[in-house]
């Protein structure tokens, strides 16, 4: 879910999200092909797209070198351990930051790769199932250029190979039923074992507004000009606040409204910008620092809290009042986000063990500003509105 839509969730006493962020997060979830809304993560799939290759062969061979990559995912992550200082880590971080070039480009390039650990069952057998996919953009600098997208569905398998054995052991079929409580819920899921169901886009969004409207509808231009001072970038993300406020969205406090500022971390600012947001973000009472962490990548980061993410449950297999975390994961080196959204199991029940991956948004290692221009690949359906 978006910051706003988990605020909410953590201070019932705050206005609901608006209408059009609740559709924005339905459509992000169609896209992702991951699985039906569900309590406590109908909000959850992620905004984002990316990188697109030249040729059938290339773009094969690269969106396989994914797979391998996050096949060789553990499913649970390395402990979290509280640094000295709590959310000092973050003013060390933005120290650091603030040293970094500018990096140069024509396009930006978003890379999002979406896990989701599935309870399934076939032939008398009960495992779990990871389902991959990743959704690309590559947002170009020059506002006239369109943006180009593309959304791939990696796989659906085995989870690990406890889970394969149960899968042989079951037949090895094609198709499984979800385990659920909800008949509603307890659709088919269809496994597959290669890259499949690509679509391609190519748009252009009017005046190059970019698909992250977290903090309104900026541009590249707009992130360009943004404050590298927090003080000062406080007092702009002020002004964005009342744009919202004065449109048809429901009111909220400039206080709930600068847990977003969290956002430009993953979006393309400057070095200075970015430091000056991990300085700004350190200063709120809901932020919390919660220690190292390996990403669902398996690359080590700063596992982050930007507002209350601690006691919400949500349903896994027969046991819908399974307790999670969510948390932020944030490169320690450039500040940037490695992952988002990701969903760690607080407890264990049937087949799923305390510390477990529920789901996670990883950004791909290549994302980032490149001067390589993007191309259509061949062997995807194309579309000429903007991919979610």
């Amino acid at each position: 879910m978006d910051e706003l839509s988990l605020l909410a969730r953590a201070l019932p006493d705050a206005p609901p999200p608006s209408a059009e962020v609740v559709e924005k997060a339905r459509l992000r979830l169609a896209a992702a092909q991951l699985k039906p809304v569900r309590p406590g993560r109908a909000n959850r799939r992620g905004l984002a797209w990316g990188w697109t290759l030249g040729a059938a062969a290339t773009t094969i061979a690269v969106v396989m070198a994914v797979v391998t990559l996050v096949s060789n995912v553990t499913a649970v992550p390395a402990p979290m351990l509280a640094p000295a200082g709590g959310n000092d880590a973050l003013l060390r971080l933005a120290d650091q930051v603030a040293k970094l070039p500018d990096e140069r480009g024509a396009y930006w390039r978003r890379p999002l790769l979406s896990n989701e650990l599935i309870r399934v069952r076939a032939g008398g057998e009960t495992f779990n199932v990871l389902s991959s996919s990743r959704i690309d953009l590559w947002q170009p600098r020059d506002p006239g250029d369109p943006v180009q997208g593309e959304r791939w569905q990696l796989f659906v398998r085995p989870a690990t190979e406890a889970d394969e054995r149960a899968w042989r052991a079951a037949g090895s079929p094609v198709t499984v039923q979800r385990v659920c409580t909800r008949a509603s819920d307890c659709a088919k899921v269809q496994l597959r074992s290669k890259p499949s169901q690509c679509v391609y886009a190519r748009a252009a969004e009017p005046g190059g507004v970019l698909a992250d409207r977290r903090l309104g509808e900026l541009t590249l231009a707009d992130l360009a000009a943004l404050p590298g001072d927090a003080e000062e970038l406080r007092e702009k993300l002020r002004t964005y606040w009342k744009i919202r406020n004065d449109s048809r969205q429901p009111k909220v406090s400039f206080e709930q409204f600068l847990v977003t500022s969290s956002a430009l971390l993953e979006l393309p600012v400057k070095p200075s910008v970015r430091a000056a947001a991990l300085r700004l973000l350190a200063g709120l009472p809901t932020t919390k620092v919660r220690g190292s962490i390996t990403d669902p990548l398996g690359r080590t980061g700063i596992a982050v809290t930007f507002i209350k993410s601690e006691g919400f449950t949500a349903e896994f297999g027969t046991n819908d009042v399974v307790v999670q975390m969510y948390t932020t994961i944030l490169d320690p080196h450039t500040g940037t986000v490695l992952a988002t959204n990701v969903d760690i199991a607080a407890e264990s029940t049937e087949g799923l063990a305390k510390g477990t991956f529920i789901s996670s948004q990883a950004w791909a290692p290549e994302a980032g500003w490149t001067s390589e221009r993007p191309k259509r690949p061949r062997g995807c359906r194309f579309s000429d509105r903007p991919l979610p």
